[in-house]
C-alpha cells in the first residue's frame, strides 16, 4: 500500500476491526481520533475505546477531543492525505472535512440512503430487514448525505443480534475500506450521490426505547430485543424492577394474558404475547448479573411465575 499520511477516526469494536484490516494491509495510519475514557460502574473504573486500545498496543499516536468543533488544530498539523471514520462518535467540522487531499471518507453501517444516522444496524434488526449492509462513501457537512463509492451487502439472519451484525459489519468495512483504498488515494474514485427520495434515518436509540412495549406486534418485540442485544439490553418491568432479557425465541399459542410469566420452558424464560410465548434464554434483573434462563428461574425468577409484566 502507498506511503499516504492517513488519519483515523473511530471509537466501539467495529471502528478496531476496521483498524485491525487496514494494520494487515499494510496501510499505516499516522494518527485515531478517538472518543475520551469513559469511567463506568459503580466503581468508576477508567475505560478506553477499543481504538484506543488498539493505537496504544501499536504504538500509534492517539487523539481525544472532547469536543471536536473546538479541538481540532492536532488534525490539520498531520497534514493529511486522507481521513477514514468509521462510528467516531461527534459531528466533524468543515475544517477537518476539508482538509486532507483526497477527502474524509466514512465507512457507514446501512446500504444508504437508508438507515442514515447513529443507529443503523440496531434500526435495521428491529425494522425485520433481512439484508443491509456496509457503505464507503465521502463525507460532507450533512449526517451521511455524501456520494458513495462502494458497497457490500450483509445479510441478516433471524438468530442475529446486534452484536453479532457489528461483526459482521465490521469485517465487511474492512474488506470494503481495502478493496478501495488504492483507487481513493489516486484521485480517481468514482462517487455517486444519494437518491434524496429513498432516504430513511436510523437516529441512536433512547433510553425509553429500550422499555420493550407490549403493546407492538409479537415479531416486533423480538427483533426490539435483538436489536439492543447484548448493549444495552431490552427489559420489561417486574413491579418496580428492570428485568432485561436476551437471546429471544418465539413459539406460537397460549391462553395467557399478555404479559404473564409462564416460568421455564425448554431452558427458557417464558412471557406470554399478544398470539405467541417469547423464549429468552438468558436473563439479568437490575443490579445483578446476567445469568442463563434456567439459573435466573432457580433464583428468585421461580418467584415471578403468574405476575404480569409491564
Amino acid at each position: 500500500m502507498s506511503e499516504n499520511q492517513v488519519l483515523f477516526m473511530g471509537t466501539p469494536q467495529i471502528a478496531a476491526d476496521v483498524l485491525q484490516a487496514m494494520f494487515d494491509a499494510n496501510i499505516k495510519v499516522s494518527m485515531v481520533i478517538t472518543q475520551p475514557d469513559k469511567r463506568v460502574g459503580r466503581k468508576h473504573v477508567l475505560q478506553y475505546s477499543p481504538v484506543k486500545e488498539f493505537a496504544l498496543k501499536y504504538q500509534i499516536p492517539c487523539f481525544q477531543p472532547y469536543k471536536i468543533k473546538e479541538d481540532y488544530q492536532p488534525i490539520l498539523d498531520q497534514r493529511p492525505d486522507l481521513i477514514v471514520t468509521c462510528a467516531y462518535g461527534q459531528i466533524v467540522p468543515n475544517e477537518v472535512l476539508m482538509a486532507p487531499t483526497y477527502g474524509c471518507v466514512n465507512l457507514h453501517g446501512s446500504l444508504l440512503p437508508k438507515y442514515r444516522g447513529g443507529a443503523p444496524i440496531q434500526r435495521a434488526i428491529w425494522d425485520g430487514q433481512t439484508m443491509s449492509g456496509m457503505s464507503l462513501m465521502k463525507m460532507v457537512s450533512g449526517l451521511d448525505a455524501g456520494p458513495v463509492l462502494d458497497t457490500q451487502i450483509v445479510k441478516i439472519s433471524p438468530m442475529d443480534t446486534s452484536t453479532t451484525v457489528f461483526e459482521k459489519m465490521g469485517k465487511a468495512a474492512g474488506q470494503l475500506l481495502i478493496k478501495d483504498f488504492d483507487l481513493i488515494c489516486s484521485d480517481q474514485a468514482k462517487y455517486i450521490d444519494q437518491d434524496e427520495s429513498l432516504v430513511s434515518y436510523a437516529p441512536v436509540i433512547s433510553k425509553a426505547e429500550e422499555h420493550i412495549d407490549l403493546n407492538q406486534e409479537d415479531q416486533r418485540i423480538i427483533n426490539q430485543i435483538r436489536a439492543l442485544s447484548d448493549h444495552p439490553g431490552a427489559y420489561i418491568y417486574i413491579g418496580k424492577k428492570k428485568l432485561k432479557v436476551f437471546q429471544p425465541s418465539y413459539q406460537v399459542g397460549h391462553t395467557q394474558p399478555l404479559g404473564t410469566i409462564l416460568g421455564l420452558q425448554e431452558d427458557q424464560y417464558a412471557f406470554a404475547l399478544h398470539e405467541g410465548i417469547l423464549l429468552c434464554g438468558a436473563c439479568q434483573m437490575e443490579g445483578k448479573p446476567l445469568m442463563k434462563a434456567k439459573d435466573f428461574y432457580n433464583g428468585q425468577g421461580r418467584n415471578f411465575v403468574g405476575k404480569i409484566v409491564e
